[in-house]
């Protein structure tokens, strides 16, 4: 086989159908998921000046939660600025198995067949059949906790959440070609007192995300029909 055949064979196979098959989705694309659901809301605040605010959002790893979640002023951007309030703050909490929104499950998760492909190798035609795994159901818990001096800042965060983002009780995402739908649940409202009489108000509002993991590298091609 010359150099330019394996040239050939190795795009076929870097090409083949690969936009027609399902994405791959893990807890991280998840996580960015919801991350720009909530930040792609545009939830602003009106400054001393009279200015309009974007609020800004930063994903907070478990690791410095406890750490954090005693002191706020510690939070810095995703550019390693720090923030002054208000921001919002996102965790994730924990990590479930899910159910199937089809109720219906297949044992031991046998594969099952997706699609099948034409293919043309420059002289005959045939298939390639695919078999691709259940979805894993996950139930995956967030606190979006956001951090203000002022109680108008309070009032526009739910005026956010509750018009614009669960006005339905529910959020839907798109995420890697997949619709995702996100709960919230009830939230809580805490105000604390600083040394200096400041105040910071704070609201944490628990979302419920119903998301699925799909792992690409499970996909088993089975068998190609030549006709």
């Amino acid at each position: 086989m010359s150099i330019l055949d394996n040239i050939g064979n190795n795009l076929d196979n870097d090409f083949e159908n690969h936009a027609l098959l399902p994405q791959g989705i893990s807890l991280e694309d998840l996580d960015k998921g919801l991350y720009d659901f909530i930040k792609n809301l545009n939830i602003t605040v009106m400054d001393e000046t009279g200015n309009s605010r974007a609020v800004p959002i930063v994903f907070n790893t478990q690791e410095l939660w406890a750490e954090r979640r005693m002191n706020w002023k510690s939070m810095r951007s995703e550019y390693g600025e720090e923030l002054t309030r208000p921001f919002m703050v996102l965790t994730r909490t924990s990590v479930k198995q899910g159910t199937s929104p089809l109720k219906r499950t297949i044992p031991v998760k046998k594969k099952f067949t997706y699609l099948k492909l034409a293919q043309f190798d420059g002289t005959l035609k045939g298939y390639v059949i695919y078999k691709i795994p259940q979805p894993t159901y996950v139930d995956i818990s967030y606190e979006l906790v956001f951090v203000s001096t002022y109680v108008s800042d309070t009032n526009s965060y739910y005026t956010s959440m509750i018009r614009d983002a669960y006005s339905d009780l529910q959020g839907y995402m798109k995420i890697n070609g997949y619709y995702v739908s996100s709960r919230m649940e009830d939230p809580s409202e805490t105000r604390e007192e600083e040394m200096a009489s400041e105040k910071v108000y704070e609201v944490t509002i628990p979302i419920l995300v119903h998301g699925k993991l799909v792992d690409p590298t499970k996909f088993e091609k089975v068998i190609q029909l030549i006709r």
